[in-house]
C-alpha cells in the first residue's frame, strides 16, 4: 500500500476524495478485455484497509489480494467505473489540461491517451487524486452499489526530450 494515500469523506457533497492514490489496471478507454466488457471503462485502485472495510459495510465489493511473503502487504482494491460526466485533468507542471472521454468518437477519446499514458509510465502514480462516489443503478432494484469517478487529476511527467523543447523560445529554430 501506498504509505502516503489518504482518503476523507466530505460529508455535503457525499464524495470520497482519495489523495496519492495508486491506480492498477487502468482501462479508461472501455477495450474488451478477459475480464472486461467493451466500453466499460474502469480502473482499480488500491485503498487501505480502512477504507475497503468502509466501503464493505456499503455494499461495495472489495478484493483483497494477500501478500505473497513476508515483504508484502495485503492489498485491498476496489474497481472505479468512470464515464463521460467525469472530469478528468492532466496535471503537467504548472498546465492543467482537460480530457474528453467520448463514446462517440473513438478516435478523440482521451481514455485511450489515459491508458497509453499509464502504460508508458508517464502519469506519476501514487500523486493521482479523485473524488468518487458511490452509485447505483436506479432502473435495476436489485443492482449491487459501485463507485464512480467525478473528479481526477494526472500528474503528467514529460520526457527530458519534450522539457528541452519546450524550454526553448518560440521564435528560435529547433534544429
Amino acid at each position: 500500500m501506498n504509505t502516503n494515500f489518504s482518503w476523507s469523506y466530505d460529508e455535503f457533497s457525499r464524495h470520497y476524495i482519495a489523495r496519492n492514490a495508486r491506480i492498477l489496471f487502468s482501462n479508461i478507454a472501455g477495450d474488451a478485455q478477459d475480464y472486461n466488457q467493451e466500453g466499460r471503462r474502469n480502473f482499480r485502485l488500491e485503498i487501505s484497509e480502512d477504507l475497503a472495510r468502509e466501503l464493505q459495510d456499503q455494499g461495495i465489493y472489495v478484493r483483497e489480494r494477500e501478500a505473497k511473503d513476508n515483504s508484502e502487504e495485503t492489498q485491498y482494491l476496489v474497481k472505479v467505473s468512470v464515464y463521460q460526466d467525469a472530469e478528468i485533468r492532466f496535471l503537467s507542471g504548472r498546465s492543467i489540461t482537460p480530457v474528453l472521454i467520448d463514446n462517440n468518437d473513438k478516435s478523440r477519446d482521451g481514455g485511450r491517451l489515459i491508458d497509453n499514458e499509464f502504460r508508458k509510465g508517464h502519469i506519476i502514480n501514487g500523486e493521482v487524486k479523485l473524488e468518487f462516489h458511490i452509485s447505483k443503478n436506479t432502473k435495476v432494484p436489485s443492482s449491487s452499489p459501485y463507485l464512480r469517478v467525478d473528479t481526477m487529476i494526472l500528474p503528467v511527467r514529460k520526457s527530458q526530450l519534450l522539457e528541452e523543447y519546450e524550454d526553448r523560445d518560440n521564435g528560435e529554430d529547433a534544429f
